[in-house]
């Protein structure tokens, strides 16, 4: 058959489908898409987070985001643009049918704070460390590129999926932009940049603190821009609006399903004590896992008993774990990605020491007593803060603390997770539709 017999044979055959098509509808009442509603669907939405490092918060709230779109919004396209994009596919795999993994956003912004830096005069680079790299320089260079994708063709691609192909913006909630990660701060001109070029733009449930006073003039132009704008923390909030004109104060993000899907079984074996420990943001580790053990003892935790030891960044509990089978506890490994893959393993019942800020969150949520240890003035103790406001009555301990306090109850009103839910769906309706309380994940 010669080329344009093909041609004359596929068209008769697609002629012939689309009839059958139809008539099948016809025949079921169904209403085919108007053709704005099929370009709508060409365009996609457009995620920026820090999914793929992993951290388990970042992880989590990714999920969400993605579950949620899966439910609500199936036939648009999903990009989410993050640092490390081939951790975060594997991470994100099978939640949403279209779903597209790139870092464009997240690269541009490190590779034009290490072209500042180069920049920089040979003795003052010797003297400026790369973090303090004006956040408004790196925005201003990442924006270029959107504009010109020839200032960064390596990018090109994405660059263009974000001006042709995208229909709205969203810079997913967590800790991940502060002063001190300034490339990762400087993200946020991407939502500036899109509501400039009429595409809806969301920042929502961010934790900024600790942020520079320069920084907060540059975050607070960007809530006054864009479409919506919400801080999960008061400090963060009150640093960028302090009268609370342009930015609200929101649940944390993982909110966004009700938390439904995220914890393991109500019948699972699990243990009644739980720890999470961080090490990295301490000047002392050893102090931090002897508090850790002067805890325990002081809540009577039995020598022999099975305690169970979160993980929230691979490998980062090895030396808990050590710590508590030398003072003659059976520690028992919650890897990070079994957190994702079968659930957070918290019940009712239990009793949780955390430095960190979503076990913490998640473990109170579900109604489980605990004390948190805030390992960074400025930082965690915000990030906890954070939790107590939403409903934790968990009470803090500190290193070295002789008087240690009896373990706090959980979340007064376990329900409060749907308010939260409706709260959430309802900051981003500009961007996918009327809150859909429907979902259930």
């Amino acid at each position: 058959m010669s080329g344009t017999g093909l041609h004359l044979w596929a068209d008769a055959k697609r002629t012939f489908w689309n009839g059958v098509t139809r008539m099948y509808n016809r025949h079921n009442g169904i209403t085919p898409p108007s053709e704005a509603e099929l370009a709508r669907r060409s365009r996609a939405h457009y995620l920026i987070g820090e999914a793929g490092f992993p951290n388990y918060g970042d992880e989590l709230i990714a999920r969400e985001w993605v579950k949620y779109l899966a439910q609500v919004d199936p036939e648009v396209p999903v990009i989410f643009d993050c640092l490390c994009a081939g951790p975060a596919a594997a991470i994100l795999y099978g939640l949403h049918p279209k779903l597209t993994v790139v870092d464009t956003i997240a690269q541009l912004c490190i590779v034009d704070r290490e072209r500042l830096f180069k920049a920089l005069p040979d003795d003052e680079r010797a003297s400026t460390p790369i973090e303090s790299i004006p956040v408004t320089a790196i925005g201003a260079e990442m924006t270029r590129a959107l504009d010109d994708e020839g200032y960064a063709a390596r990018y090109a691609a994405g660059i263009r999926l974000l001006n042709e192909r995208t229909q709205d913006l969203h810079i997913i909630g967590g800790g991940y932009m502060r002063s001190f990660w300034n490339a990762n701060l400087a993200r946020l001109s991407a939502a500036q940049w899109a509501q400039q070029h009429n595409i809806p733009a969301v920042v929502s449930g961010v934790g900024l603190e600790p942020l520079e006073e320069r920084d907060r003039a540059y975050v607070a132009a960007i809530a006054r821009d864009i479409t919506a704008f919400s801080c999960r923390d008061v400090p963060s909030r009150d640093a960028i609006d302090p009268e609370h004109r342009t930015t609200t104060l929101a649940p944390d993000d993982c909110f966004v399903n009700a938390l439904e899907g995220v914890y393991l079984p109500d019948d699972a074996p699990l243990p009644q004590t739980m720890v999470c420990m961080q090490l990295d943001l301490v000047s002392d580790p050893k102090a931090l896992l002897e508090h850790m053990v002067a805890v325990l003892e002081a809540w009577d935790v039995p020598r022999g008993e099975r305690i169970g030891v979160v993980e929230c960044i691979p490998y980062d509990s090895q030396d808990a774990m050590h710590m508590l089978a030398e003072h003659g506890w059976q520690p028992w490994l919650y890897p990070m990605q079994d957190l994702l893959e079968r659930g957070f393993p918290a019940q009712a019942g239990q009793r949780w020491l955390s430095t960190r800020y979503h076990p913490h969150l998640l473990a109170a949520a579900r109604g489980c007593s605990g004390s948190f240890i805030a390992v960074q003035e400025g930082y965690y103790d915000v990030k906890h803060e954070a939790v107590l406001r939403m409903g934790s009555r968990w009470t803090q301990t500190y290193i070295g603390q002789r008087d240690i306090p009896a373990p706090g109850p959980g979340f007064t009103d376990p329900d409060v997770r749907f308010m939260y839910r409706n709260e959430i769906r309802q900051q981003v309706a500009p961007l996918y539709g009327a809150p859909h309380s429907f979902v259930s994940l």
